[in-house]
């Protein structure tokens, strides 16, 4: 299985907010910085601090966040430890506590601080009652254990579902499998791997938490209307997180209407136990969606399971106990299963599958549906001898069944080296039974349709089969007409995406910066009322906060994120953050910190100059700097990269190393206007300048507009693009040097005409032996170059300069020049090959430089120029472009850079990169849109 994190599960809350409270973006959050507390009128006679209602409710057993005081509009509440009983009075108004139960209320977001433990191990036991609506949220070491003895009873609604999330969610990032832990239900119920039950303590694999006794009936409390999602932590191969841990939990537990969803490890996991479950959905887990082993006994009935392509592995998996004696065996009763089993193979390296019954586990399976795809793995499987002695002796059964797979089912094997000496048919053990079927599910997603067979295959009486289990005559989780799983779950009903939220009001800056009241009159924007200024160099975690009401000033000169490669610090925008910055100022990012500019299409993050944002000024190219990443990875300036301490143009600031993989942070959904202040004829500021930075780091949904140097520029390194807008920037849009090995999509350049040089140029290295050499690879561009109009250094408006050596691969790609009949009408060349070095015609010659599937529609196409009479005529620049696949001179219509629908001159006529690098989307039209959907609404600015 792939390791997504290593944690230390010691960690305190300090960790946690240092790294993700600090470091994360969007949501509805706020930092105060002030006190509650009133001042003493004189020092004779003090006031006494007052308590709102939470604190007085909560106090006792949390605190309140100091880093995150505001998600959803609540307050957020830490917990922290252990949560024991108290011998106070009771505190409950909304939530609180009053001797052993604790409530956490609704009105306030919860949030967990490394393992947070209920009661003791059958000693100081509490009752954790959680109310329906309320959220609680993860950090990376988090995890929520209720201990043997203990109670949880959190019991939601459809309309007001319980939800265990990530932090991340709540910062406005993406949530992702893994970013927190899970829960865990330790109990006291019988596990075959204590030979003494009345003496029982079994550890859990995480904490070493104890589970296992002997009361089948014991009770753990009650989990209903629960989602629980993007958890499952992993500290090693054999210590993971699922997303709810049953550890010998008893059959007074009451488990209905649950959802885990994009767990790292398994959905649900039984160790032994004999509790029941019902309505459940598991949604995208990377490993078995329900795993059960060590002598679980429970049942479970109306269960959904859904994999992910390339991101599952088994739908069940089911084992007892290696040793054929252990008892209790595991022998659960399933009924009403629907798996919809995924297609290819995980990054563990494991198959998408349906079933595996192995370990010697029993099973009475009733009106089970298994449905595979095209490349899904085998639906069942039998395997090891005790697992054949059960399915021959009829401890293993599956009755009025379906199974709708291409691989339906694998056999057991004689297998010397695993020890293994029977053999088991597994299609006809199951072809054997009652009314088990292989057929077509005739499903439309997971319903069936009035046709299907599902709906009248169903095992009937199940009632009288077994207590447990309710009586539902159809194969599958769902009668096609009745769906349980709305209103409450979350990504398989198209969930309509939510409105923008408004950005709070914020009443203080945040620690890092300094408040100034925002002069009357003085902005554009009436509403803004406090100003934060950042400046100086910022040596701990710092987030500046989102506000309808805020500004952030960037002023004197370099803001200098970290010390380099010796202090690591993260600066942090929200999602929606405004900032402005003075003339001579700008962000600089030391090599090992990051900046984490995570902004939305709702909310983009913007960063302009201060004429831009002032009454009566306007914004202009050079009104202040930009943003400068200095990372780690290769640049071809240093001869020994191991050593490398290249020096930024503008600052002096080291950048480069050996670690093309770096990690800067990520820049999403960020607009930088009138950036690129010159400070002399050779040192001048780019939109944003990428200085050996490494792939680690995300780049996406980013516009540079009208910079007084290049829009972005890249000194070697390894940094990957997406969605890049360049606009009326004044030399180049995107510029390259010094052995650039990043790829980039979807790019789409514009120039002002008279205003700009060229849309891109290329460039590696002069020294022969320099490496590592240029050698991007780019697709889907659109460049629109400007007229052949000289700007104020006396370049003109072209498209491509390819030169000095550099190598690369482009795809494509689109250049349409002006077409006017004169220099103040057209463009300049819009193709143009400089052999000087000698290297570039080498890359021609040897194909490391290529362009394809591109069309170039201008007056001027091609230009080949070199200084070196040694490499005078070496390359027809226009032979070499039309002799490579799919490149021609075509005219092609354009509106706003968007070709029409019907389009047949760039559209269908691309080449997909993505079967050859998962970095690129799947596309099939030349230039930077697909004719129907433009990346750019709803974030970018658009030049008038």
């Amino acid at each position: 299985m792939e390791l997504k994190n290593i944690f230390k599960l010691t960690a305190l809350s300090t960790a946690l907010a240092a790294t993700l409270g600090l470091a994360g973006c969007g949501g509805d959050i706020n930092i105060n910085a002030g006190s509650d507390t009133v001042t003493p009128t004189t020092p004779t006679t003090p006031t006494t601090p007052t308590q709102t209602v939470q604190e007085k409710s909560y106090s006792g057993f949390a605190t309140k966040s100091t880093t995150m005081t505001a998600v959803d509009g609540k307050d957020v509440w830490v917990l922290q430890g252990t949560l024991a009983p108290s011998t106070a009075a009771s505190t409950i108004t909304t939530g609180g506590q009053d001797g052993a139960k604790i409530v956490l209320g609704n009105d306030v977001v919860w949030q967990l601080d490394g393992a947070v433990i209920a009661g003791g191990d059958n000693a100081n036991a509490v009752e954790l009652s959680i109310l329906p609506g309320t959220k609680i949220l993860g950090g990376s070491d988090s995890y929520l254990v209720v201990s043997r003895g203990s109670k949880i009873m959190a019991d939601g609604t459809a309309t007001a579902p319980i939800v265990f999330t990530s932090v991340e969610t709540a910062l406005g990032q993406e949530g992702k499998a893994g970013q927190w832990g899970g829960l865990v239900l330790l109990g006291n119920a019988p596990v075959n791997t204590c030979p003494d039950l009345t003496n029982c303590s079994a550890s859990f694999e995480v904490g070493n938490h104890s589970y296992g006794g002997n009361d089948t009936q014991d009770n753990s409390g009650s989990i209903k209307y629960v989602r629980v999602e993007f958890g499952g932590f992993k500290i090693n191969d054999t210590q993971e997180m699922n997303g709810i841990s049953f550890a010998g939990v008893g059959a007074g537990t009451e488990i209905d209407h649950v959802q885990v969803h994009l767990n790292n490890d398994d959905g649900f996991e039984f160790w032994g136990g004999n509790v029941s479950v019902s309505n459940i959905v598991l949604t995208e887990n990377f490993d078995d969606s329900l795993d059960w082993t060590n002598g679980w006994q429970g049942s479970a009935q109306h269960v959904y399971i859904r994999q992910a392509d390339n991101g599952s592995n088994r739908g069940i998996e089911a084992d007892s106990n290696s040793d054929a004696s252990a008892v209790p065996m595991s022998k659960p009763v399933l009924a009403n299963f629907t798996i919809q089993v995924a297609n290819g193979t995980n990054s563990g390296g494991d198959d998408a599958e349906g079933i595996l019954f192995r370990k010697g586990t029993g099973v009475n399976t009733y009106n089970i549906l298994v449905k595979g795809d095209v490349d899904s793995g085998e639906c069942v499987e039998v395997n090891d001898d005790n697992t054949v002695n059960n399915a021959n002796t009829a401890e293993l059964t599956m009755q009025n069944s379906l199974i709708d797979c291409v691989e339906p089912f694998k056999n057991a094997k004689p297998d010397a080296a695993e020890g293994r000496t029977l053999a088991l048919d597994v299609a006809a053990w199951y072809q054997g039974q009652e009314a088990n079927l292989v057929a077509a599910a005739d499903l439309t997603g997971y319903m069936p349709n009035s046709s299907s067979v599902a709906l009248t295959g169903g095992k009937a009486d199940l009632a009288n089969l077994d207590d447990r289990l309710v009586d539902a005559s159809y194969i599958g989780a769902f009668d096609g007409t009745n769906d349980w799983t709305t209103g409450w779950t979350t990504a398989i009903h198209d969930d309509v995406d939510p409105v923008a939220t408004e950005l709070p009001v914020l009443t203080s800056c945040p620690v890092g910066t300094t408040a100034s009241a925002a002069t009357d009159g003085l902005y554009k924007d009436s509403s803004v009322t406090l100003i934060c200024t950042l400046e100086g160099n910022v040596l701990s975690n710092t987030t500046l906060l989102a506000g309808q009401n805020v500004m952030y000033k960037i002023d004197g000169g370099a803001v200098l994120v970290g010390a380099d490669k010796t202090t690591s610090a993260t600066l942090a925008i929200q999602a929606g953050t405004k900032l402005f910055a003075t003339s001579n100022s700008y962000i600089a990012v030391s090599r090992g910190s990051k900046i984490m500019a995570q902004g939305s299409a709702e909310h983009p993050i913007v960063m302009t100059s201060e004429e831009d944002i002032i009454t009566g000024a306007e914004g202009e190219r050079g009104q202040w700097g930009g943003l400068v990443i200095l990372g780690n990875g290769l640049t071809n300036t240093c001869s020994d990269h191991n050593a490398c301490s290249a020096s930024f143009e503008v600052g002096d600031f080291p950048y480069g190393g050996n670690n093309n993989a770096d990690n800067s942070g990520q820049i999403s959904y960020v607009v930088i206007k009138y950036a690129g202040f010159k400070v002399n004829d050779t040192q001048e500021m780019n939109g944003i300048s990428f200085a050996a930075v490494g792939s680690g780091t995300q780049v996406d949904h980013i516009q540079i507009h009208a910079n007084g140097d290049d829009g972005v520029e890249f000194w070697g390194g390894a940094v990957n693009l997406k969605y890049v807008y360049l606009t009326d920037n004044f030399d180049d849009s995107l510029d390259w040097t010094n052995g650039w090995t990043g790829k980039a999509q979807f790019v789409y350049i514009t120039h002002e005409d008279g205003n700009a040089n060229r849309g891109i140029e290329g460039d590696s290295h002069k020294g022969a032996t320099d490496t590592p050499v240029s050698a991007p690879m780019l697709a889907n561009f659109t460049i629109l170059p400007g007229t052949d109009t000289a700007n104020g250094s006396g370049d003109k408006g072209e498209g491509i300069l390819l030169r000095v050596a550099t190598a690369g691969e482009l795809y494509n790609v689109l250049v349409q020049g002006r077409k006017g009949s004169t220099a103040d009408t057209e463009s300049g060349e819009c193709l143009e090959l400089d052999g000087s070095y000698a290297g570039l015609v080498d890359n021609v010659d040897n194909n490391t430089l290529t362009l394809s599937h591109s069309i170039i529609d201008c007056n001027e196409p091609f230009k080949y120029s070199s200084d070196n009479a040694a490499t005078a005529d070496a390359v027809n620049v226009e032979t070499w472009f039309l002799g490579q696949e799919g490149n021609s001179t075509a005219a092609v219509t354009l509106t706003d850079g968007m070709p029409a629908a019907t389009d047949t001159t760039l559209l269908g006529k691309g080449k997909d990169l993505s079967t050859d690098d998962s970095f690129f989307e799947s596309t099939h039209f030349i230039g930077a849109f697909d004719g129907q959907n433009d990346w750019r609404q709803g974030w970018a600015y658009f030049p008038q």
